[in-house]
C-alpha cells in the first residue's frame, strides 16, 4: 500500500502576544517571503509572519527579517502604502526603520506606543478612536 502524500500544507501556529490575548502572531500565504521596500528605495528584507487582532478582523503589524541587522521588526499595518505579488511597500525610510526595536515575540501597549514614538507616527488605536468619534450616526431607514 502507498502511503499518501499531504497535499495541504501544515496549519500555521498562532501564537499569543500580549497578556490579553488581543493580539497573535501567525503566519500568511499572501505576503510570506515578500520583499519590504522603504520610501528611499531600500530593501529591507522578507516578511516571516504577521501580528493579528481577530477580534476586530485586523492585521495590525508585519514581522520582517531585518537582513541588515540581523534581527525581526514589526512594520505597523498603517506604514504600508501597496503590495505587490512579491513586495510590500512601506512609507517608513531607512532610517526609521534602523531605529524600530527588536521584536521578540512579546507585546504590550507601553511596547507598541515605545514603536510608534520611535517612528512619530500616530498609534493605529488613536487613528481608530478618533474615526469613531467623527462617524455620523446611524439613520434608522
Amino acid at each position: 500500500m502507498k502511503k499518501r502524500v499531504r497535499s495541504s500544507p501544515p496549519k500555521a501556529r498562532v501564537i499569543p502576544l500580549d497578556p490579553e490575548q488581543t493580539l497573535y502572531e501567525t503566519g500568511s500565504r499572501e505576503v510570506w517571503q515578500s520583499l519590504v521596500i522603504t520610501t528611499d528605495g531600500a530593501e529591507i528584507g522578507p516578511v516571516i509572519r504577521q501580528v493579528i487582532e481577530p477580534r476586530m478582523y485586523t492585521i495590525r503589524y508585519l514581522v520582517v527579517h531585518d537582513l541588515e541587522r540581523e534581527r525581526h521588526i514589526l512594520l505597523p499595518a498603517n506604514t504600508i502604502v501597496d503590495i505587490t505579488e512579491d513586495r510590500v511597500y512601506s512609507s517608513l525610510t531607512k532610517d526609521d526603520i534602523a531605529e524600530l526595536p527588536a521584536f521578540r515575540q512579546t507585546m504590550s501597549k507601553d511596547y507598541e506606543a515605545a514603536l510608534y514614538a520611535v517612528l512619530r507616527r500616530t498609534p493605529y488605536w488613536l487613528e481608530e478612536e478618533a474615526a469613531r468619534r467623527n462617524m455620523p450616526p446611524e439613520s434608522d431607514s
